[in-house]
């Protein structure tokens, strides 16, 4: 282990070594990076909307009354979009050299930006394998929610913003939950600041990401376009022509006695593709470091994710049979290593009322068990370890190492303001996976009906088929209106 951590702290070192030598190549375009690094919270996937895009709206549901690819795929071409506000985007994009007083003009605001979007969804669902068939139709309220943010510019190189999600639940009733809440300043327009708690996405994957080493929430597959919730941290940024170099200070309540965690990031271009190198390191901790690449092959978008992980945290099950649950939880202190890669396509007929866009990727999980027996044949002795707390849910959270995803949609087909989509997700180790079938219709301003077809198949007991195969049919009615 002292190899480990010799090795990551060389990481953070040779990060701003790497940089160095194109310092001497960067040209004088700090300003003109201001909009796009005070824009809002980093993310190199695509921020998300105000509108929003969730599962239902991929899969024939939800809120989403939009029906284009940016709807659909993490984008928007609405002008009160948050993407707008909050920024987004990768290295690879033209920067526009634009007067200082408009410049400054968009950069400041003597009043207070409030937005932010409520939505509403009710649901009727409908499971063919219920032997009762009273008992076979639910139905009910899905979702009633707001999404609220706060964002103040009182000057060129300052910034507050403050965002939060409001919930009801009839059974819970009201809850706030803080998504985003920082402040951005620079030094001299060389050196740009951020602190408080912010979403930090330093992966490239559309359905899995090994390498979102910091947000503290993961993406879900089915709703990849959700907003992961980040830390508290103080984060740096330092642009080098069209590269840049981060460094982060990740901190925890100082009652809690944690020591703050370390991470580094260096993005940077060759040619056409766009390339990143970082990690993080906490002592005593799980450490990691990660690369990523972004690049177009043709017609084709390709990405990729490689990570090293060490001292983790993660908990594993074992067969032993000197207990008499036949079987054991154990830490690791080996090293993993994890990797994705994936790819999209986009097709449009000449006449422009035809599209579809595809999203594909392969997950190598080394964090999963390489023969799944010994979680498949012993679900009780689970059941019993976490009800113990020897053993938590997460830990079972992909239990397999090898993954695929696939998403194909059409978006307002052939003009008529339908979009089908299919969305599978398998577990290649047990052979058991998910389908979703969807349409959803946005015809009807701020309305979107839709209707979706889940079947889930594999033998009992495996990632996805946990009692069996099984299927469900829904039709839900949403509302949304953006403010």
């Amino acid at each position: 282990m002292k190899f480990a951590k010799g090795f990551l702290l060389a990481l953070f070192v040779g990060t701003a070594l790497v940089a160095v030598p194109t310092v001497s190549f960067a040209q004088d375009d700090n300003s003109a990076l201001e909009d796009s690094l005070f824009g809002g919270s980093e993310d190199s996937k695509d921020s998300e909307t105000e509108e929003g895009v969730d599962e239902d709206a991929l899969f024939g549901g939800g809120s989403s009354d939009t029906s284009d690819e940016d709807a659909l795929f993490g984008g928007s071409d609405d002008s009160s979009s948050e993407d707008d506000l909050f920024g987004g985007g990768g290295l690879v994009s033209d920067i526009v050299e634009s007067d200082s007083v408009a410049s400054d003009e968009l950069l400041t605001n003597e009043a207070v930006d409030i937005g932010g979007r409520i939505s509403s969804s009710i649901k009727l669902t409908y499971d063919p394998d219920e032997e009762n068939f009273e008992d076979a139709f639910t139905s009910g309220l899905d979702n009633l929610s707001a999404r609220l943010f706060l964002d103040a510019r009182p000057s060129t190189d300052l910034r507050g913003l403050i965002k939060g999600n409001i919930d009801y639940d009839t059974d819970d009733g009201i809850s706030f939950d803080l998504r985003e809440m920082f402040v951005d300043t620079d030094i001299d327009n060389q050196v740009f600041i951020r602190a408080g708690k912010q979403t930090i996405n330093w992966g490239v994957g559309r359905f899995f990401s090994p390498a979102n080493l910091i947000n503290i929430e993961t993406i879900d597959p089915e709703n990849p376009d959700a907003e992961l919730a980040g830390p508290v941290a103080a984060k740096i940024q330092y642009p080098i022509g069209n590269n840049n170099l981060t460094g982060y200070a990740l901190v925890d309540d100082i009652e809690n006695g944690n020591p703050i965690a370390l991470a580094s990031r260096y993005e940077f271009l060759v040619g056409g593709s766009e390339f990143t190198v970082g990690g993080v390191y906490q002592f005593d901790n799980p450490w990691s470091v990660m690369g990523t690449v972004s690049s177009k092959i043709g017609e084709v978008s390709v990405f990729g994710e490689a990570v090293l992980e060490g001292n983790v945290n993660k908990k594993f099950i074992v067969a032993d049979d000197s207990v008499p649950l036949g079987v054991s939880v154990r830490g690791s202190d080996d090293l993993y290593f994890s990797s994705t890669l994936g790819g999209s396509y986009q097709y449009s007929n000449d006449d422009d009322n035809f599209s579809v866009f595809v999203f594909g990727q392969y997950y190598f999980n080394g964090l999963g068990y390489e023969d799944l027996t010994v979680a498949k044949d012993n679900q009780a002795a689970i059941g019993t370890l976490i009800a113990q707390g020897d053993l938590s849910i997460g830990d079972l959270f992909n239990r397999g190492q090898h993954y695929g995803a696939l998403s194909i949609s059409s978006p307002d087909i052939l003009e008529s303001d339908f979009t089908p989509s299919v969305f599978w997700i398998g577990n290649l180790n047990d052979a058991s996976g998910r389908i979703n079938l969807g349409l959803s219709y946005s015809g009807i301003e701020n309305i979107t009906p839709s209707f979706s077809y889940s079947y889930g198949y594999g033998e009992r007991g495996t990632e996805y088929s946990l009692f069996g195969p099984d299927q469900s049919m829904s039709v839900s009615v949403s509302l949304g209106v953006n403010f």
